[in-house]
């Protein structure tokens, strides 16, 4: 699916495939744009498939990096250094990321508002509105949700190839991977159960300044809504930030009435093909906006 850049040279800036090495760079970058992201979220989205780095004189100055969903890939932590910026080097990183891109896969990203312009110059259009809600989580503040007929619990082995196909359905996309890296570095991930059968989850893991929860995967908004209440109950004092889908009207309603802020709107953008979800699953908060 995905090509190998050959290491290439335009002005003094190099770009070539990122090495573990260039990975403690690449996370300086972030910080000093005042990014949540630790080192350890940089390792996993890196673990998903290729990244790239530009370089001037040896020295990490961009990145990009695409997780591969089977007809789709999304392109993430496409990065400049901040001394770097308005050279149109982030148009060079995305064009070498699509360069190494097999024809015909659907690429979809989460763009920035200073970032949709030069995304919209390459052909991306938007698919969808995503807000990004935080806060430090106070358990007198929440207010339980449940579901009528529906049992919630943890997670056991056995739920994991039924996690997958929730995955891949939910968005019409092979993410099997990325349910694999969901697994192993959740801290809790709870289900809902309907006479033995699975009908939805919820993760909670660590993420940039605290936690994350996400993906959260559920037949209807309600049912999303009770795992994602599920697992604040269980974060007092934490430090939790979800990306949800804009039109989660209900969800978005619930966490500004337990105290979270809403901190950004992005757009998630695609070029070529849209999903088509046909099933009555759906993905209500995304694993980053990185990776989708």
């Amino acid at each position: 699916m995905f090509g190998v850049v050959m290491k290439y040279s335009s002005h003094n800036f190099n770009i070539r495939n990122l090495l573990p090495n260039d990975l403690s760079a690449a996370h300086a970058m972030t910080l000093d744009l005042k990014w949540p992201h630790r080192l350890e979220d940089w390792q996993q989205i890196v673990s998903l498939g290729p990244s790239l780095v530009m370089e001037d004189a040896g020295k990490v100055i961009g990145t990009a990096c695409l997780v591969p969903q089977g007809k789709f890939a999304s392109v993430g932590l496409v990065v400049i250094a901040n001394e770097y910026q308005g050279r149109g080097l982030g148009r060079r990183m995305m064009e070498a990321v699509m360069d190494i891109v097999t024809p015909g896969t659907n690429l979809y990203l989460t763009a920035t508002v200073m970032g949709k312009p030069l995304y919209e110059k390459l052909g991306f259009v938007d698919y969808r509105v995503i807000e990004q809600y935080q806060t430090t989580v106070n358990v007198e503040q929440l207010r339980l949700v449940t579901v009528d007929n529906l049992e919630l619990r943890d997670l056991t082995t056995t739920d994991i190839s039924v996690l997958k196909r929730l995955m891949n359905v939910a968005m019409d996309m092979n993410r099997d991977d990325i349910s694999e890296l969901m697994v192993k570095e959740s801290s809790s991930i709870k289900v809902l159960e309907s006479e033995g059968l699975v009908k939805g989850f919820a993760c909670y893991r660590p993420f940039g300044r605290g936690f994350a929860i996400g993906p959260v995967v559920a037949e209807s908004e309600t049912n999303a809504l009770a795992l994602i209440s599920e697992l604040l109950h269980c974060a007092d004092g934490q430090f939790v930030r979800l990306d949800i889908d804009a039109y989660s009207l209900e969800i978005a309603s619930y966490l500004s009435e337990c105290g979270f802020d809403k901190v950004d709107t992005v757009s998630q953008m695609v070029k070529g093909q849209l999903p088509d979800i046909s099933s009555s699953y759906r993905q209500y908060c995304l694993f980053t906006q990185a990776i989708g």
